[in-house]
């Protein structure tokens, strides 16, 4: 797979969750991300993650990553989720695990922002696809040069 890092593009986060999957949009250009929907985690999703997918062609996805030893339901159910994309993808999108460290908590701090300023008009019930988002500015601020050539 080719580094596609420092190319112009889309890129995709994913907050994945046993029950939801928060799912953002990225791109190189402004190295921001916005939230774009989030979907039931059921029989279902593969196909709509799939979707998302083809219609948006990112260069890379981005999934939020707990720093954990811990070997639980949810660890296992996230690695076999992140090894399904790694294999259907292989040889045409680079599917990266990233620190999602904090990235509930600050969501809340940003949506609560959002509120107050009435970017936010309706009152969200889940936060996954600002944490999706939140995870994937992160990996971009860390990752993409911006175009003086710094990070």
């Amino acid at each position: 797979m080719v580094d596609n890092y420092q190319k112009n593009g889309v890129f995709l986060g994913i907050d994945f969750g046993l029950k939801r999957i928060g799912i953002s949009l990225g791109q190189s250009i402004t190295n921001e991300a916005r939230p774009l929907k989030i979907i039931q985690n059921d029989k279902s999703s593969s196909q709509k993650i799939d979707d998302i997918i083809n219609e948006w062609m990112p260069l890379c996805v981005i999934i939020g990553y707990p720093v954990s030893d811990k070997k639980n339901l949810f660890m296992n159910e996230l690695n076999q989720f992140i090894d399904n994309l790694s294999i259907k993808y292989q040889d045409k999108i680079n599917i990266l695990k990233f620190s999602e460290v904090l990235s509930t908590e600050e969501a809340k701090t940003r949506l609560k922002k959002m509120r107050s300023s009435g970017v936010q008009k309706k009152r969200k019930k889940y936060i996954d696809d600002v944490s999706a988002s939140l995870i994937l500015e992160n990996w971009l601020n860390e990752n993409i040069k911006d175009r003086n050539g710094n990070r």
